[in-house]
């Protein structure tokens, strides 16, 4: 995804461990790969319509739903677009609408079999690991874009606090959806460390916050943002408490 955000010439403060009481985490893509379930979401959600819904079924095939999804969603106005939720109960209305079904059927219960599995994730295989680690020294929190809900995920007993986008009525990079999550990690903003695997939204939308960041960057691409920079690269999630000073 695409953002731009407006940054200042200066960099952070070089990342003092000692100042860190509280990491935030972004999601899809840090801690666990967001494409496979994202299409096991919508491979469920189709088979919940050919028993329930068959006439869209008839209309589209599980492409052709995908494509109407995403060309509904890209025309939203922006100031829509960080409530993946509302707008996919829209687009289910009108689907429903257009193909002569139940229009609150589709968007509650058709809505519900798809986000049951959209929780559905497979974590990457050091996340646990390390969550459990760093929840013995730090507070830990979920920022997130998507309209997942981290505790309904096998990591979520690892979490004291999430802020999703829907709620927050902003998405990364907008500072105001990183405000709320420093409200309710209690503490000062720079002592507060976002880890998250995209260079706009995450890494510099926390350090325009005033939060530390560090880069989820497993592909080792280049950043390409001038100043400020994040203050931790990470290849792989292992590699955080090491770099907070904490043993493993």
């Amino acid at each position: 995804m695409n953002h731009s955000i407006a940054s200042g010439p200066r960099g952070p403060a070089p990342l003092d461990p000692d100042r860190i009481r509280c990491l935030t985490f972004d999601l899809d893509d840090t801690l666990w790969p967001v494409m496979p379930v994202i299409q096991h979401a919508e491979a469920r959600f189709y088979a919940w319509l050919r028993a329930q819904a068959p006439a869209v079924c008839e209309r589209f095939d599980p492409d052709a739903l995908i494509q109407s999804r995403t060309a509904f969603m890209r025309a939203a106005p922006d100031h829509e677009r960080h409530d993946l939720t509302r707008l996919r109960k829209r687009w289910l209305r009108e689907l429903a609408e257009t193909c002569g079904c139940c229009p609150e059927r589709l968007s509650g219960e058709g809505f519900q079999v798809f986000w049951e599995a959209r929780n559905e994730v497979t974590p990457y295989p050091e996340a646990a690991g390390v969550l459990t680690t760093l929840a013995r020294h730090f507070r830990l929190g979920a920022i997130s874009n998507g309209n997942a809900d981290v505790f309904r995920t096998p990591l979520g007993r690892h979490f004291d606090f999430a802020i999703a986008a829907g709620e927050a009525g902003a998405a990364k990079p907008d500072p105001r959806i990183f405000h709320q999550a420093r409200e309710q990690a209690g503490v000062e903003p720079d002592a507060i460390l976002h880890v998250g695997d995209d260079s706009t939204a995450d890494v510099l939308g926390a350090l325009q916050a005033g939060f530390r960041a560090a880069w989820f960057n497993p592909a080792s691409l280049p950043w390409e943002h001038g100043q400020p920079r994040p203050c931790l690269t990470l290849g792989r999630l292992g590699q955080l408490p090491r770099q907070l000073g904490i043993p493993t």
